[in-house]
């Protein structure tokens, strides 16, 4: 997502907003409610603050429940687990005389969805069968084939109670497959090397097996032994005519591998030039097999491989280096080293942010190691690090809050540099205020500087929107005390700005803010509230100084501007 890319954006307030709210038209961002409105009610909760403390009382089997139909899941809520007070809430948050009869009702509406989704598999399951089709997305089909096995597991009498042609063998293969749960590798293997001539409708379900035991099981079906033919699943025949061609090449590359990383690499840069780096999914494929054929191996061969092949194989397979490679291990291979040239170490972060693995608890330890590297190499007159700073993609927000000292260090070594980089920041990502923001906790000093600039250039816009981005500081703060959040920076960065800039000068700019946020509240633009809690945080950042006729003269200032916006 960038202001250059909008399409994921629209994607999710399209496609994702239902998921992702829970269809609570009180979590929907007040610039979308208008639309929404149509299509959604308000729900339980009345504010994000008591939707994550909810999620965040459950109890860890009914928050992966939850996790099913509710996008809560796919947010970073470590910052927020001190919302948290009991566990075991329940599904539905209302504390109510009726609390029992609605849990159990809610939980009979998701078994009544869970079954539905047994029952499709069997009632439409003729119309997947075909032919190997080069398209096949693996991982999608073998999520769908372990989510019916986990549903069987649930409710492993529901398949054979239909009456439908297939239920019957569905049933029967998915209890085969559960009983195998306990087994190791190599047991698991052995036993469906048995049973799969006498019960050859398993082999639709290979794909739900672990990587380890399919390697091991295309073993024993080699040559004299083929896997039993006829019509399967599209998606599983794609998968078993990749898995014979891979597994003799994942072992060749492994064998050579355990004598010598460099020799493992030679044959895997054989394969990847035979196949000419692609198809994507079969890479994927590849490279799973890889690394659950022999992990510590499969590491040291990929560690060996030259950096232009490395890097060439960022695109496609991105997740899966990085489950191979230790962070260092993975920023020496793209150059991003603290003795690297400097073209090349521009050139290896531009990499690394190009193409991220799609997972941000897999992608944070890595731009937290590209963190420390850069902060290393930084330092005065480091222009290629400010230039680095620079990149479209790089998260300088999250740079500055995980190495504060060396970001500000680098953007005070140079204003006029810093102020472009602040200023030209990603408008939908990161904008300019938010990185104010970050700063103002980093170093109010250098933050009243870059706000000087703006208003320098005639830049009065992300004057009053970098001021009116601590509105609900206090509020969050009070909420949610392990924030990055700081009522005495806040008020230092006024004060500075007040003794630099003058009374006239910050009056005239609050006032502005001030007119705005009435504006955009009226308009349903943000919420109702917006001005008075920002009067509030500017009353209890005041009221931090130690400066009597400095929070004085900022108590004025600040009664003057919020009556102007109606903010009092």
């Amino acid at each position: 997502v960038s202001s250059e890319n909008l399409e994921p954006l629209f994607h999710n307030l399209e496609a994702d907003m239902v998921y992702g709210t829970g269809g609570n038209l009180a979590l929907v961002p007040p610039v979308l409610r208008k639309y929404w409105g149509r299509f959604l009610e308000e729900g339980d909760f009345a504010s994000w603050y008591e939707v994550v403390a909810w999620f965040q009382n459950l109890t860890a089997e009914d928050r992966e429940i939850a996790g099913k139909y509710l996008g809560f899941e796919h947010l970073d809520l470590r910052r927020y687990d001190g919302l948290a007070t009991s566990g075991g809430l329940g599904l539905l948050p209302a504390d109510t005389a009726d609390r029992a009869e609605r849990d159990l009702l809610a939980r009979d509406i998701l078994t009544g969805e869970e079954k539905q989704r047994l029952f499709d598999l069997a009632d439409q399951f003729d119309l997947l069968l075909g032919d190997p089709r080069d398209e096949e997305k693996f991982e999608f089909w073998r999520g769908y084939l372990r989510d019916k096995r986990d549903l069987h597991r649930k409710h492993p009498d529901y398949l054979a109670s239909l009456d439908l042609p297939r239920a019957d063998d569905l049933s029967a293969a998915l209890d085969y497959l559960v009983g195998l749960d306990d087994l190791a590798h190599q047991d698991r293997a052995n036993a469906l090397g048995e049973q799969i001539p006498k019960q050859p409708f398993l082999v639709n379900f290979l794909p739900i097996l672990d990587n380890q035991t399919l390697l091991l099981l295309f073993a024993r079906f080699s040559g004299r032994d083929p896997l039993p033919q006829g019509a399967t699943l599209q998606a599983t025949a794609s998968f078993v005519e990749r898995l014979g061609l891979f597994g003799s090449e994942v072992d060749r590359v492994l064998s050579q591998g355990r004598r010598e990383p460099s020799l493992g690499a030679v044959e895997l840069l054989a394969f990847l030039q035979r196949s000419e780096f692609g198809p994507e999914e079969d890479l994927k494929l590849f490279f799973e097999l890889l690394r659950d054929g022999d992990h510590g191996t499969a590491g040291e061969v990929v560690q060996a491989l030259d950096r232009d092949t490395f890097k060439r194989l960022m695109e496609p397979v991105p997740y899966h280096l990085r489950t191979l490679l230790e962070p260092r291990e993975f920023l020496e291979q793209l150059a991003v080293t603290t003795d690297a040239g400097e073209l090349e170490f521009e050139q290896g972060i531009a990499t690394l942010l190009a193409e991220p693995s799609g997972n941000f608890t897999v992608d944070e330890p890595f731009l937290n190691e590209m963190y420390q590297v850069v902060a290393t190499r930084g330092g005065p007159g480091a222009q290629h690090v400010l230039r680095v700073l620079g990149q479209p993609l790089f998260p300088l927000e999250e740079f500055i809050q995980r190495q504060p000292e060396a970001a500000v260090a680098l953007l005070a070594d140079n204003i006029q540099q810093a102020t472009d980089l602040v200023s030209g920041s990603d408008p939908v990502v990161s904008p300019p205020a938010r990185i104010i923001y970050r700063l103002i906790y980093a170093d109010p000093a250098l933050a009243s500087r870059l706000i000087q600039q703006f208003e320098h250039r005639g830049q009065e816009e992300l004057v009053v929107e970098s001021l009116a981005y601590i509105a609900y500081d206090q509020d969050r703060l009070a909420r949610v005390p392990g924030l990055p959040i700081s009522l005495e920076q806040d008020g230092e960065f006024l004060e500075r700005l007040l003794r630099d800039q003058g009374v006239d000068w910050l009056g005239q700019r609050l006032g502005q803010a001030f007119d705005l946020f009435e504006a955009r509240s009226r308009a349903g633009q943000v919420s109702r509230d917006f001005n008075s809690q920002f009067r509030t945080t500017l009353e209890a950042a005041t009221s931090t100084l130690s400066d009597d006729s400095m929070v004085s003269q900022l108590g004025e200032i600040i009664a003057k501007a919020a009556a102007g916006g109606d903010g009092g």
